[in-house]
């Protein structure tokens, strides 16, 4: 009896020891490319005509202003994919946060409506943030982002309950418009309050979760 082929009906042998479901999963893995952290994937004004889907890490999109700093406009989680600018060049410089597994795909030339361009992906996002930066002070612009990125954060397996917070604190205050010791200032007003608990300063964990929600006004 011949090993089935591919392409001919039959299904492709599995390795030994492996079900299908792990089987996709390493063809999937493999497919992949690793992103090291503060790498940059694109620079913005640079072409790039591919869908970048984020499998692992967080990536940040990042535009540079005139006087030198820089405004984080959104952030992109595993399952998010980033899309290309359908023009000449990209709007923004995408950024590995932390080591990240990515996929990329080709793009169609056409902006759809199911896979809208970049521009449009970033301009929602700058949008909703710049409603939140001039209608919130920025105690509450921290709450609520918190609560945005909770569902987000992988388990820590070294403390029950308690989550990774992926993103440096500098990075928190670069895309809500504040300063970092507003941040860490506010981080440590609600640890005392008894709404989070921070472990350590890559760990955080929830207590009071309508607290922060009555303080970012949600």
């Amino acid at each position: 009896m011949g090993i089935p082929q591919i392409g001919t009906g039959g299904a492709a042998p599995l390795p030994r020891g492996m079900s299908r479901e792990e089987f996709a999963e390493h063809r999937r893995q493999s497919a992949s490319s690793l992103i090291p952290r503060g790498r940059a994937l694109f620079w913005e004004g640079e072409h790039q005509a591919q869908k970048i889907k984020i499998i692992e890490g967080v990536i940040r999109a990042v535009r540079l202003l005139e006087n030198g700093n820089r405004q984080i406009l959104a952030f992109y989680w595993p399952g998010d994919v980033v899309m290309p600018t359908q023009s000449s060049c990209q709007r923004i410089t995408a950024e590995a946060v932390t080591n990240c597994r990515v996929q990329r795909s080709a793009a169609s030339g056409i902006c759809q409506q199911s896979e809208p361009c970049g521009a449009h992906q970033v301009l929602a996002e700058t949008l909703s943030l710049v409603v939140t930066m001039s209608q919130k002070s920025s105690v509450a612009r921290i709450a609520g982002f918190l609560l945005r990125i909770r569902h987000h954060l992988p388990e820590d397996p070294k403390r029950p309950l308690a989550l990774s917070l992926l993103l440096p604190r500098a990075d928190i205050a670069d895309h809500l418009g504040t300063s970092l010791e507003t941040v860490c200032r506010t981080l440590a007003e609600f640890r005392m309050k008894g709404l989070i608990d921070l472990p350590n300063r890559k760990t955080i964990r929830f207590i009071n979760l309508p607290g922060l929600l009555r303080i970012a006004g949600d």
